[in-house]
């Protein structure tokens, strides 16, 4: 059977997580494994073009880092494209920054279910925080590490032995809605809509920026056009990758304020602090 890793990754976690599954697939399958990354728009549309028009059965891997409990709209858009009733198999996997991994892997699955894609593991793995780029502490520093990529290699053999013994007994849906009650209830409120509220504006200063046009050409949300400087549009998911990465500095945060109130939601959260696979 054909593995397809499909992903997206603004800060480079999910995509480190990606890059570990689909080498260790290789490894058991003695050959590539194809990847692609939803923030580009070309290997986006190759990886729809590839779900809509093969018709032997695969197992697809998704990817996606939690924003505000909830996995990025490039990710929900493309499952929601996704052919129904294709008898395929499905691996969702998130990255989270030491919060709190909300509901993103269980709306996920819940997502592909809905598709008519069987779930035959899941995995949740901690990593730095994506919005503490400043703080010289970050929640989750240091991870994804060789434990994490560990355990991330053990839930791909794990699906590799279902697929070579042809024990397919699916992974219940319900095994990946592990949050508390009030957690879930809280998480259900939550949006990026609301999140853009709670951080800074994104502004360009001008005087700074050359209009070299990297943010356009790197936004994953495809969310930025140039006239001539940049203008955020409203699918800006609050990434923050123009600001992080920026040559010239052009798109300044002070991220001090939000990286406190980041600390006070972690000190409430009693979710263990590690990488968690399902199978």
């Amino acid at each position: 059977m054909d593995h397809l890793v499909v992903f997206c990754s603004p800060n480079g976690s999910t995509r480190c997580i990606a890059k570990v599954i689909a080498r260790r697939i290789s490894e058991l399958l003695g050959s590539p494994v194809r990847t692609f990354d939803l923030g580009r728009r070309v290997e986006s549309e190759k990886a729809e073009w590839h779900c809509l028009n093969t018709t032997e059965p695969f197992c697809l891997w998704v990817g996606s880092p939690v924003y505000v409990d909830h996995p990025v709209p490039l990710v929900t858009r493309f499952i929601s494209n996704l052919p129904r009733n294709r008898d395929c198999l499905a691996v969702p996997f998130v990255t989270w920054g030491g919060v709190n991994s909300g509901i993103a892997l269980h709306e996920m699955g819940e997502m592909l279910v809905h598709r008519g894609y069987d779930l035959l593991g899941a995995a949740k793995v901690l990593a730095v925080h994506s919005s503490m780029w400043q703080s010289d502490r970050p929640l989750g520093a240091g991870h994804p590490d060789g434990s994490d990529a560990d355990a991330v290699r053990r839930l791909v053999e794990r699906v590799h032995e279902k697929l070579t013994v042809g024990t397919l007994e699916p992974l219940p849906l319900e095994t990946l809605d592990y949050q508390p009650p009030a957690v879930r209830n809280e998480a259900l409120k939550k949006s990026i809509a609301m999140a853009k509220q709670a951080y800074p504006p994104l502004m360009v200063d001008e005087e700074r920026c050359t209009c070299c046009g990297d943010c356009a050409a790197n936004c994953p949300a495809q969310a930025i056009t140039l006239g001539p400087y940049p203008r955020i549009g409203e699918d800006c998911f609050m990434c923050l990758k123009c600001s992080r990465e920026c040559p010239e500095n052009a798109i300044p945060l002070d991220m001090s304020a939000a990286e406190d109130r980041i600390r006070a939601m972690a000190a409430k959260t009693n979710e263990p602090q590690s990488t968690r696979i399902f199978h």
